[in-house]
């Protein structure tokens, strides 16, 4: 009868110690792993996003033209400009126009009282259509064939005159595109052509005037504007772009924000390229057709700057 409860009471044991050793084993609220944290993704709740305005655009391939940044002038084309002259000695009777006022071939700008003209004035009449840009007479004045009475040009046909450094005149081809912004018109690129690259080199500024055709049918351009000129010297096609409104700074590099599904951002690390026109081309981080972030990238960034001081 002893041995009986002797055993019994062994047996209690080992179940009650095989019980602990179960209860033991099952993983409880404190020792079950957490889900992995990504630094590199941010999460925005709806809530944030109701708030804050995230604008994507998706990374391209496309044409991207290096180009070359210089200083220049916007000059009268003259080829379209022309001198007004008498083709007698006389005096000036009569003016007809003023400056910055239009004429048209064949209209009579000024009369001149010449004795070879046997008591008849003699007409001096516009050669071109355009704007007087200059006049260098007055009425009652005294004029020869070589005096300058007026001067003609035409105001929608202009030069930009590109002031090119020695070292950089070989990458200047005639037809390649230009573009430049003069210093009245900050926000507004103007386009044209270069028509000509000039063969002598200015011996202070060691520099080749390089002519640009450009028009202005509306007339903002005036010759005498500064203007900073940048010629696309090269064309690199199927580069992947992105615009630099993307871009932000993380220590020294340079980083972007990629949309992924469930309002989750991630920032990439990118290597650039050439930039122009507000657009640069990605070298590696970023895949052709992601969805890139634009306009808030930097509230992303601050977003995962206040997650990295929080874990800390």
């Amino acid at each position: 009868m002893i041995y009986r409860i002797q055993t019994w009471f062994t047996i209690a044991l080992l179940a009650t110690g095989l019980a602990g050793c179960v209860k033991k084993a099952e993983p409880t609220a404190e020792t079950k792993p957490e889900a992995k944290h990504d630094e590199n993704i941010v999460t925005l709740t709806v809530e944030n996003l109701k708030h804050i305005n995230l604008l994507t655009e998706p990374a391209t391939l496309s044409s991207l033209g290096t180009t070359l940044k210089v200083a220049g002038r916007i000059s009268a084309n003259l080829n379209k400009t022309a001198k007004v002259t008498s083709t007698f000695e006389g005096r000036l009777t009569k003016l007809n126009f003023d400056l910055n006022e239009p004429v048209t071939t064949g209209q009579v700008m000024a009369l001149v009282e010449s004795p070879e003209m046997l008591g008849k004035q003699l007409e001096v009449k516009a050669t071109i259509d355009g704007v007087i840009i200059d006049r260098k007479a007055t009425t009652g004045e005294l004029v020869d064939k070589a005096r300058e009475i007026y001067t003609i040009s035409d105001p929608t046909q202009l030069w930009a005159i590109a002031e090119v450094k020695e070292r950089d005149i070989a990458a200047v081809k005639l037809g390649q595109d230009a573009t430049f912004v003069a210093l009245a018109y900050p926000d507004v690129k103007f386009h044209g052509k270069v028509i000509l690259i000039g063969n002598q080199v200015e011996s202070g500024s060691r520099t080749v005037e390089v002519r640009i055709a450009v028009e202005n049918k509306e007339g903002r351009l005036k010759p005498g504007m500064f203007a900073d000129v940048e010629i696309v010297t090269t064309i690199l096609d199927n580069v992947l772009l992105i615009p630099d409104s993307a871009l932000q700074t993380s220590d020294d590099d340079q980083i972007v924000f990629v949309s992924l599904e469930g309002n989750r951002f991630e920032k990439r690390l990118v290597k650039l390229g050439l930039e122009q026109s507000g657009r640069v081309q990605i070298l590696s981080g970023v895949k052709s057709g992601e969805m890139i972030v634009t306009e808030g990238s930097f509230i992303l960034k601050s977003e995962m700057l206040k997650s990295e001081l929080g874990e800390e």
